[in-house]
């Protein structure tokens, strides 16, 4: 896998029962969200997901997301990048626009992304 892959952006012509670019597959897996400037971020569990987006649930509704956040499957190790498209309760559903692998970040911006994937590969 290259180090960064761009994803294309959906159609907008698209009616709503075709909004999915990909399927979608059903997951609990253990996730990390990343957003603002200094590395902040929250524990989450991704719900389902595809190549161009996903659902996740965060632990508190009250919890209000940004727009922009960076989202580390703890499990693959790779790093969404995209937006939240919507927000209901505890469920998010985000929009990617790139993914690329945790160990191959080099952008120092997301830093803490990278040391977040570190110490989830030493607790083993």
């Amino acid at each position: 896998m290259p180090p960064v892959q761009k994803i294309s952006p959906m159609n907008p012509q698209r009616r709503a029962s075709e909004r999915r670019r990909s399927s979608r597959r059903d997951v609990t897996l253990g996730g990390r969200l990343f957003f603002g400037l200094a590395g902040l971020s929250i524990d989450c569990i991704i719900r389902d997901i595809s190549d161009h987006g996903a659902r996740i649930a965060v632990p508190s509704a009250a919890w209000k997301a940004p727009k922009e956040i960076h989202l580390l499957s703890l499990r693959e190790g790779r790093v969404y990048s995209g937006e939240v498209v919507w927000n209901r309760g505890r469920y998010l559903g985000l929009d990617f626009s790139q993914v690329q692998a945790a160990a191959d970040i080099a952008d120092p911006m997301l830093a803490p992304i990278k040391a977040a994937w570190k110490e989830q590969q030493a607790k083993g």
